[in-house]
């Protein structure tokens, strides 16, 4: 690939030498013009000088200003300043120069240029005998226009380009910092809430009281939060730079599912919700990766308590068809808009339903990715003041054989559904 420098040396010769061309040939007696003369010396002194430049001058946005000014001056002023030029040439070029200011890309300014040119020689033809015949002046100004477009669409597109990327880097900025915001937030809430009620129990325990079980609970649930913020970070992480590696099992998602729902039985239960799991009891296992499946289901699960009120309702079940398993995900929380379901799964994008919105937005992105990873998909349905429900599904093609009878009795014995009992606690909920 062609540096910078080499670029624009190259695209100024070739503008030159048509301009030169262009104003020496197009005339019926050829002719060098006195102040022509000094227009293509200085731009020829000119691009020995850019051909010398450190190469990070010209990365900076004040040398493709500098260069386009320059060049459009002294070309405008020679086309003004030579007799030979006609005036629907003139215009050509400016219109050729206005389609490179509008363009959306540089191949489309040069297509557009090239048209033009085509265009403007057949009509020069057919008016001066009515057939397909150019004289050498007549065919100079074709490629003069093409180089023209093609000069001044490529700095119009460098220029679009450092603006895109510094939008893009204000952006990357912007989200860096509300990151690092919401992570300070979300840690040093957990964290201190979690050593507060260690010193509460500590405190009971040296005056000879037994220790609330609520405040233990309390603890491990704010813990619990810091270790799942912790865990998504080094997750998002790894996605990022492609160093997830997958190690397929024959996983049964009934497990994966009850495992979870034990562990963030505790979350629930201080917010006196209801969560439930209703299990399949003939779903077959499938290879998978155990350790980034369980990451899958406590996102989904994590999530739904995140966002549901107190004493609203979580349900986790599973279910298989003739082509896939999954575990569906659903909630009686505020419910979402199409366009905030169009967000989600966006890094780093906390979708504002109400109030201050908790975590790093990275729980549906790990979710979304890691499930793609292993061959399946993630949907979402929701309505606004209606809920929310998520379905992780995976294929089912080469479906491990483990007998369904052998999963149903580790379950509750006769039970589709296990409910885990909340209760009041005595103090608010942290």
């Amino acid at each position: 690939m062609l540096s910078k420098s080499r670029t624009v040396v190259m695209l100024r010769w070739v503008l030159i030498i048509a301009f030169s061309y262009l104003l020496i040939l197009d005339v019926a007696h050829p002719r060098v013009y006195p102040g022509v003369a000094v227009l293509i010396a200085a731009a020829l002194a000119s691009n020995l000088v850019i051909a010398r430049m450190p190469e990070a001058w010209l990365e900076t946005r004040i040398f493709d200003f500098g260069v386009v000014l320059f060049d459009a001056a002294w070309v405008t002023l020679g086309l003004a300043s030579a007799p030979s030029v006609s005036e629907d040439l003139f215009l050509l070029y400016f219109l050729v120069i206005f389609i490179a200011a509008v363009g959306e890309s540089l191949h489309m300014i040069v297509a557009s240029a090239l048209v033009i040119s085509v265009v403007y020689g057949a009509t020069l033809s057919f008016h001066a005998g009515g057939g397909l015949q150019l004289t050498t002046t007549e065919l100079l100004r074709v490629p003069f226009l093409f180089v023209v477009a093609l000069f001044y669409g490529y700095f119009v597109t460098e220029l679009r380009g450092r603006s895109s990327e510094a939008a893009e880097a204000r952006l990357r900025e912007q989200a860096k910092s509300e990151l690092l915001a919401a992570v300070s937030h979300d840690l040093r809430g957990p964290l201190g809430h979690a050593e507060n009620f260690l010193a509460l129990m500590l405190d009971a325990q040296a005056d000879g009281q037994v220790p609330d079980r609520s405040m233990l609970l309390r603890a491990q649930v704010n813990v619990r939060r810091v270790s799942s913020l912790v865990g998504n970070l080094l997750q998002a992480a790894c996605i990022e730079a492609g160093q997830v590696h997958f190690h397929m099992t024959p996983v049964q998602l009934n497990e994966v599912v009850a495992d979870v729902v034990g562990l963030e039985g505790g979350a629930a239960a201080l917010k006196e919700m209801t969560l439930t799991r209703e299990i399949d009891p003939q779903l077959p296992a499938v290879p998978l990766d155990h350790l980034q499946v369980g990451r899958i289901v406590t996102n989904l699960v994590n999530n739904a308590i995140k966002f549901t009120d107190a004493g609203g309702t979580v349900e986790v079940r599973t279910g298989h068809d003739a082509e896939s398993v999954y575990v569906a995900v659903r909630d009686s929380g505020p419910g979402m808009s199409d366009e905030q379901c169009h967000e989600l799964f966006a890094p780093y994008r906390r979708v504002q339903l109400h109030g201050y919105t908790p975590g790093t937005g990275l729980g549906l992105y790990i979710v979304k990715r890691l499930t793609e990873a292993q061959g399946g998909q993630v949907r979402v349905a929701s309505k606004v003041g209606m809920g929310s429900t998520f379905v992780a599904s995976f294929p089912r093609a080469a479906a491990c054989t483990e007998a369904p009878g052998r999963v149903a009795s580790r379950m509750e014995a006769g039970a589709r559904s296990a409910r885990l009992v909340s209760f009041r606690p005595r103090t608010r909920a942290a």
